[in-house]
């Protein structure tokens, strides 16, 4: 995702922290699956109303049966521009836990 720097929410973090290291190695939070993910879950903390954050058991509702692709994005006429892209292991993990099936 460019240059920026991500705003993972706190069980995204939670959930990466957990996983082996060598699972771990590589990543660093800017990828577009983690990024997606994230954005869901402020979302749904943004609606409770117990001012609680949301967890992983609790978004695997919100997510379950979810499908999701995701594509290369590179400069203008790069040939690799909008071709599949498979997830990192962790965003690959990271689905996997919320039941999102990934296509691509």
């Amino acid at each position: 995702m460019g240059d920026e720097s991500s705003n993972l929410h706190p069980a995204v973090q939670e959930f990466v922290g957990l996983l082996p290291s060598e699972q771990r190695d590589g990543f660093d939070g800017r990828c577009a699956e983690s990024i997606l993910v994230s954005d869901q879950l402020w979302r749904l903390d943004a609606e409770r109303d117990d001012g609680r954050a949301t967890t992983m058991r609790d978004a695997i509702g919100h997510f379950e049966g979810a499908v999701m692709t995701s594509r290369l994005i590179r400069p203008e006429g790069d040939p690799n521009h909008g071709k599949p892209a498979q997830p990192c292991a962790v965003c690959a993990a990271l689905l996997d836990a919320l039941y999102v099936q990934f296509v691509g």
